[in-house]
């Protein structure tokens, strides 16, 4: 038995009916395209359009700011409106003081013992006391002037009077050359009130030297390198 041929309508509304036959079979494939569909189809996609028609219809990106387009800034002097050489400096010097590292405390050194002149051995204990106040204060003790004023606030009595009467001739016109170098601050100060003859004290004191049973191998060995150095 053969299939009879089903016909097919559409509807308006887009309904599909079909009448005879017992096997319906569809010679052709129907599509229902509403008014909405067509009108989309009907326009063709953006990728087949011209390169020239996308690009213009895209937005540009905004150009960037000039001085020209700032209503702010002055047309007939822009410079004006630049950041001065001051702001400048102080931006420098902000930014290298920001990236220096923290500075160390001073060391704390002992200030140095008077020494009145009365006991010679004191002497050498007074400038070597102030040689180690001038190696912590480096930025401080940078010429020999300073160094000979701050020993001199240190020697009381009778070296305080006898530097006095050596100032008040610096006053008068009579220089002292021993003022003004701390080398030759400290032989003169030697020669008047340190140990008249320091080499053959030391050469005697190394005569005498001994070391008692109860005492240690350096003690012993300091004692004798501080006297063999004035034999020097």
């Amino acid at each position: 038995m053969s299939n009879s041929i089903y016909s097919t309508t559409v509807s308006p509304a887009g309904i599909v009916s079909g009448c005879s036959g017992t096997t319906p079979r569809w010679n052709k494939r129907v599509q229902y395209l509403t008014p909405r569909s067509r009108l989309l189809h009907s326009q063709p996609p953006p990728w087949s359009q011209p390169t020239s028609l996308i690009s213009d219809s895209m937005p540009s990106q905004p150009a960037a700011p000039t001085i020209e387009s700032n209503p702010f800034i002055s047309q007939s002097n822009p410079s004006a409106h630049l950041p001065s050489a001051d702001i400048i400096n102080a931006l420098h010097h902000l930014s290298n003081t920001l990236e220096q590292p923290p500075i160390a405390p001073p060391v704390k050194v002992c200030i140095p013992d008077v020494f009145d002149g009365t006991d010679p051995h004191r002497l050498h204990h007074l400038l070597f006391q102030c040689r180690l106040y001038f190696h912590s204060r480096p930025a401080i003790f940078k010429s020999d002037e300073d160094k000979i004023n701050f020993a001199m606030t240190y020697v009381p009595g009778m070296v305080q009077d006898w530097l006095q009467v050596a100032l008040e001739q610096e006053d008068r016109g009579v220089h002292h050359t021993w003022l003004y170098s701390w080398s030759s601050f400290v032989k003169e100060m030697h020669t008047h009130f340190g140990i008249p003859d320091v080499a053959a004290e030391a050469a005697h004191s190394l005569d005498h030297l001994r070391m008692n049973p109860d005492d240690r191998i350096a003690i012993y060995n300091v004692a004798f390198l501080r006297y063999s150095a004035h034999l020097q």
